[in-house]
């Protein structure tokens, strides 16, 4: 039996198969339009699609989860202002009860590809997915932690220098002349104590 892989998920039957593959350009074209709006207006595209529920098979039903889980995550809401998602076995009751739904339900989703009503603002980073979060958090970190490190090398170099100034013996450009000057006067006293001596055995002779 021939096997359809669409979007991961395997399916046996090629209608069904289809379906999802439909599904799944629909799920591609919605996230194109919601992800410059706002959490209000990705609420009121959610609530659309449960009143009009277009996907019947994992993929879309995937999608609405994954929809519900981002505006939970955003804090926008309280999850009683979120609607659950419908099952599709409640989907299944609806089609047999009423056959007009399948077809109305894909004539709204053609409005909802020909006419796309959420109005374009400004992106919203709350709407970002966990993972993205915790991407950047450890980016971070890392840089905080590499800063951290370059500011103690900095801070032992520099004490280190003035350390070492502080007990080196030669003459450095801090105190150089002073040296000197010690040097010279320590010459001219020696000088001075040699020619009283040298006087001083001329005297004697």
């Amino acid at each position: 039996m021939a096997k359809y892989n669409i979007g991961g998920y395997i399916f046996d039957d090629e209608n069904k198969a289809k379906k999802a593959a439909k599904e799944l350009k629909a799920v591609e074209y919605i996230l194109g339009q919601i992800k410059d709006a706002d959490e209000k207006g990705v609420l009121s595209v959610y609530k659309k699609l449960l009143n009009q529920r277009p996907f019947s098979t994992e993929i879309g039903m995937g999608f609405l989860s994954q929809l519900r889980q981002n505006l939970v995550s955003s804090g926008a809401f309280t999850e009683e202002d979120i609607p659950l998602v419908y099952s599709l076995d409640e989907s299944d009751k609806t089609s047999k009860e009423s056959p007009s739904t399948t077809v109305q339900s894909k004539e709204n989703e053609e409005k909802l590809e020909e006419k796309p009503k959420v109005k374009k603002k400004k992106a919203d980073k709350s709407f970002v997915s966990g993972d993205d979060h915790l991407k950047e958090l450890k980016r971070l970190k890392l840089i905080n932690r590499i800063l951290l490190i370059l500011c103690i090398t900095l801070l032992l170099c520099v004490l280190g220098m003035f350390y070492v100034n502080s007990t080196i013996n030669s003459p450095t450009i801090l105190n150089y002349e002073e040296k000197l000057i010690d040097k010279y006067s320590s010459w001219e006293q020696e000088l001075t104590e040699r020619e009283a001596a040298v006087k001083e055995k001329e005297l004697q002779q």
